[in-house]
């Protein structure tokens, strides 16, 4: 119980942080960062694959109402739940199953970010690939690169962060 009042605390605050900061952070045109991906980047390693997806659906709705965005969050946040497994083991291999986070302990800074650089590209390029169709691919390219290393970048600042009071 005391776990899921934490998740429940740290989803709270990411949502706050993503309206009340990063959306209106205007660092340029090309650096967007979707920092709410954190938070399913950093559930538990054995978390059940359907409380994944529910989780994820409940993120992306909650950040489509925020932002006004129609679905494009829930899209990227409901597949990068999906593939999350997926993203991990290529990332950690065996090495994360006997961890309750996905960082720190038996995980090296090196699979952690390749983890997190596979589950926050795919969420930007999905994000911003259905929200430019049709429009100035190389602006989008570009705009799915800067805005992945930022949101990594703080993805890994968190990861830190939660580690110390989580783990």
């Amino acid at each position: 119980m005391q776990r899921a009042i934490e998740y429940i605390a740290f989803f709270v605050v990411v949502v706050l942080l993503q309206a009340l900061l990063f959306d209106n952070l205007l660092i340029s045109g090309l650096v967007v960062p979707l920092y709410y991906v954190v938070f399913l980047v950093l559930l538990p390693v054995k978390m059940d694959r359907l409380w994944l997806l529910v989780l994820g659906i409940v993120m992306g709705m909650t950040m489509d109402v925020s932002m006004g965005t129609a679905g494009l969050n829930t899209i990227a946040t409901v597949a990068v739940a999906f593939l999350r497994p997926v993203a991990m083991n290529l990332a950690m291999g065996k090495d994360v199953a006997h961890e309750s986070i996905p960082y720190g302990g038996a995980i090296d800074n090196r699979s952690f970010v390749l983890y997190a650089t596979m589950l926050v590209g795919l969420h930007q390029t999905l994000f911003f690939g259905f929200e430019s169709l049709g429009s100035h691919p190389l602006f989008t390219i570009g705009k799915i690169i800067l805005s992945t290393i930022i949101t990594v970048a703080l993805v890994v600042l968190t990861a830190r962060l939660f580690r110390r009071v989580v783990g």
